[in-house]
Formats: structure tokens, C-alpha cells, sequence
């Protein structure tokens, strides 16, 4: 009996143990998408793409930004707004309510990047499709992003994002399709 107790007490801490190395080396895989300014808004996109049954971790998604973070986002057809962090993040969650996104999945996925760097700075045009991933046969919006980006304490950080939605009245830059 006290053979069994002492077997089952290192079996689990052997067991938590190699969870805990797994955690930590993805966590240091996540760290590394922070140390290039690609991989930053690949990583990005990533966070904000969950599956059906999902839920977010909007303290993972408020890592890619600095504090002070602009978004200037496309609200309805006729209008944008300026939103700091706290209301990006109440935003998206009111969306995440309203179109049931975490029980139904919800993907935005990078079509073109276009992106340049100098020194410490980086602006980048990302083209995008978002849909709900149970809507595999549906065109999805295609959507414009153009990110600000700067190198800080030896990582990427975005500063800001400016946020579009293509229709037929505003196409797509050729220089973007």
C-alpha cells in the first residue's frame, strides 16, 4: 500500500514536471514570434484566430502591443474609430458575443503582407480575410490592416493599426493585389 502511494506521488510529479517543460518550451516559442517584426503580426493574426469551442486569451493578445497602442478600426460602413487597448479588447469581445464566435471558430488569415523595416521601425500592410469557421463555403471579408511597428527592449512591438474593409467602392491599391 505504501509502495502504491509513493509510485502514484512520483508518477504525477513526473508527470507535471514534463507538462511544465512542454509549457515552458512552447512559451518560449510563442517569445521568439516577438523578436522579428513578421513573425510579430503572423503571431498576431494567430491570436485572434480561434477554433469552434475556443476562447480568447486576450493577455496573450494585449503582449503584442505597447500600452499606449493606437487602433483606428472601420466600426460601420460609414464610419472609423479611434479605440485605445481596453476598448479594442471590449470591442472584440462584443463581437466574439454577437456573432458567436468562440462556439462557432473565427479565423483572419494573411493574404499578402507587404512590409518594410528601417532600423528600429517597421510599416506593414497586411491584406486579410476574416470568417467564421463554420462558414468554410462563405467569401469572407477581405479587410486592409496597416501596422506601425517598433523594436523596444530588445523586441517587436505594435504602435498602431489602421483598419480597413474592401468593398467595390474601395478596392484594394493595385499594389496590394
Amino acid at each position: 500500500m505504501k509502495f502504491r502511494i509513493i509510485l502514484s506521488v512520483w508518477t504525477a510529479l513526473f508527470l507535471s514536471t514534463a507538462v511544465l517543460s512542454a509549457a515552458q518550451k512552447e512559451r518560449a516559442t510563442n517569445d521568439d514570434i516577438f523578436m522579428n517584426p513578421e513573425s510579430l503580426i503572423r503571431g498576431l493574426y494567430a491570436a485572434v484566430s480561434i477554433d469552434p469551442g475556443s476562447t480568447y486569451d486576450w493577455n496573450y493578445v494585449k503582449k503584442f502591443f505597447i500600452p499606449d497602442v493606437v487602433f483606428a478600426v472601420r466600426m460601420t460602413r460609414t464610419s472609423m474609430a479611434v479605440l485605445n487597448l481596453d476598448e479594442f479588447v471590449e470591442w472584440f469581445k462584443g463581437d466574439v458575443k454577437k456573432y458567436k464566435m468562440d462556439e462557432r471558430g473565427f479565423e483572419e488569415t494573411i493574404q499578402k503582407i507587404k512590409m518594410t523595416v528601417f532600423g528600429d521601425m517597421a510599416q506593414c500592410f497586411v491584406v486579410y480575410k476574416a470568417r467564421l469557421k463554420t462558414q468554410i463555403d462563405a467569401p469572407g471579408t477581405l479587410g486592409l490592416d496597416s501596422f506601425g511597428l517598433m523594436k523596444k527592449d530588445g523586441r517587436w512591438w505594435v504602435v498602431s493599426i489602421t483598419n480597413d474593409i474592401v468593398t467595390p467602392q474601395r478596392p484594394l491599391p493595385e499594389e496590394l493585389r
